[in-house]
């Protein structure tokens, strides 16, 4: 579960992020996490580490159901156009990424999704 929100919280709040990202892909764009945590509105505190929780959430769920991962949209503003550390963590122990070369990794989600 998305620390500090109850289950029910968390599935609407995934709901909610499933057509963020869905609109992001139609749009071929990606976002922070500071703007899904704002459009979510997702609660203080720990805003951040909520919402990447949410996203390593829906990368797991997707895997699992064989859709792209469209967690590979949501990006860090300190890692520029890539997503956080924990997104390759998540990947690599859903058996999903090997470790090397996550700029190839992410770049192949990416042009996955936006083909």
């Amino acid at each position: 579960m998305a620390r500090g929100l109850d289950a029910e919280a968390r599935e609407r709040l995934l709901e909610r992020l499933s057509a963020l990202l869905d609109q992001a892909r139609v749009q071929r764009r990606t976002l922070t996490y500071l703007e899904v945590a704002d459009a979510l509105a997702i609660p203080s505190p720990q805003r951040i580490h909520k919402t990447a929780r949410l996203v390593e959430i829906l990368l797991k769920r997707d895997a699992e159901a064989g859709r792209p991962l469209r967690a590979a949209l949501v990006t860090s503003r300190t890692r520029p156009g890539r997503p956080a550390e924990g997104f390759f963590d998540r990947a690599r122990r859903l058996g999903l990424f090997d470790g090397r070369d996550p700029d190839h990794f992410h770049d192949a989600l990416l042009a996955e999704l936006f083909d």
